[in-house]
This record gives structure tokens, C-alpha cells and sequence, in this order.
């Protein structure tokens, strides 16, 4: 009986793992690539990013007035 009990946690771990990575693949597709953004999108996205990046650089060049 002890041998069975300890046959089963050896397959255990294997079984578990096999079961959680086919879990963890199920929720988001097969490939993954189904959420991921256009190629336009991307450079739409790095364009308002240095827009942005030259507004900041832009305020802090330009000096602040005191009252």
C-alpha cells in the first residue's frame, strides 16, 4: 500500500504541472498573439509618448516665474 501511496505523489507532481499549464494557455488563446497590438498602433502609441516627452523637456527648460 505504501508503495502505491508513494507511486501516486511522484506522478502527482507531473500530472499537476501538465494540468496548470494547460490551464494557464487556455485563458489567452493558443498563440497569445490574438491581444497584441498593430504594428500602427504601436507607432501611434511611441509618437504621443515623445510628444509628451517634449512638452515635459520643453517645461522644464522654461523657468518659472515667482510671485
Amino acid at each position: 500500500m505504501g508503495n502505491y501511496l508513494f507511486l501516486l505523489l511522484i506522478l502527482a507532481c507531473p500530472l499537476m504541472m501538465i494540468l496548470m499549464m494547460r490551464g494557464m494557455h487556455g485563458s489567452r488563446g493558443h498563440s497569445g498573439t490574438d491581444s497584441a497590438p498593430s504594428l500602427d498602433e504601436l507607432r501611434r502609441r511611441r509618437d504621443e509618448l515623445d510628444r509628451q516627452i517634449e512638452e515635459r523637456e520643453t517645461e522644464r527648460q522654461t523657468p518659472v516665474e515667482s510671485r
